[in-house]
């Protein structure tokens, strides 16, 4: 059930069938090497969550590629919002889905670089009082582990292997022939990182050219046999969300303490 194509009056009934749980597939805008387009990871999140909500019923919202992607601004069609907007955005989209009778939303990630912007979000609702429940997934967590009976490359990550697979299943027109690219991370900061410290510059210090592979050529098979794998995965994901009842009521005891932790 995808937000934008219901009509007004469908999408009343859609709350109903979907348990009021809403999937908020999120991604960015950047390189995945030469051969890949740019929407990559929202555009395969997206189609993941419609596909998933096909088979265990949730509203899927309009896709949001306004995210977290500062270190790609050095490559050409790179969407970088500044980062003291997306909190307050990503807040007040979660707002509107929760006006429209959406009390569960789950953000369904497909962008790595979200990771820690996404885990300070949950963080911040403790400090406000919603009347609706945030989760968050990333869809490609534990990808390599679970397809390790077909997939092959011993060096995976941006534009690798897996993604490219998932392009070349969910979109084959979009993905150009596969090349034998090649991006080992440069390790030009390995003496910070040896020692524990990080820096802005940790990714574009080791992949400069926006591309992390060993050049292992994907296919539409292993696309489409990682997507089960991952559409699995999320329709548990949902069913569980659709049936915690816990963490709803502790966020509502923690809210309520918070106001005033200490009785005098």
């Amino acid at each position: 059930m995808e937000w934008d194509k219901l009509t007004s009056h469908d999408f009343v009934k859609a709350v109903r069938t979907s348990q009021r749980v809403c999937l908020l597939p999120i991604g960015c805008i950047e390189k995945h090497g030469d051969h890949l387009p740019l929407g990559t990871d929202v555009l395969y999140v997206n189609r993941l969550c419609v596909q998933t909500a096909e088979k265990e019923p949730a509203v899927v919202f309009p896709y949001f590629y306004l995210s977290q992607i500062s270190e790609a601004k050095h490559q050409p069609g790179t969407i970088a919002i500044k980062p003291e907007l997306l909190i307050p955005l990503l807040e007040s989209i979660c707002d509107e889905i929760s006006r429209n009778g959406l009390k569960k939303i789950i953000i369904v990630n497909g962008h790595g670089g979200n990771s820690s912007m996404l885990q300070y979000f949950l963080m911040t609702l403790l400090s406000k009082e919603k009347d609706y429940t945030v989760y968050c997934v990333s869809w490609y967590e534990g990808g390599a582990d679970t397809g390790k009976d077909f997939l092959e490359a011993i060096h995976d990550g941006h534009g690798g292997e897996i993604e490219t697979s998932g392009i070349m299943h969910y979109y084959p027109g979009l993905a150009k022939t596969p090349k034998s690219q090649k991006a080992f991370p440069l390790k030009r900061l390995s003496h910070l990182h040896a020692n524990g410290i990080s820096t802005p510059l940790d990714w574009y210090s080791n992949y400069p050219d926006h591309l992390c592979a060993d050049g292992t050529p994907g296919s539409s098979e292993k696309g489409e046999r990682m997507t089960e794998i991952q559409m699995k995965k999320l329709i548990r994901q949902i069913k569980l969300v659709k049936g915690d009842k816990a963490t709803p009521a502790l966020y509502r005891e923690f809210i309520k303490k918070a106001k005033g932790c200490i009785d005098i």
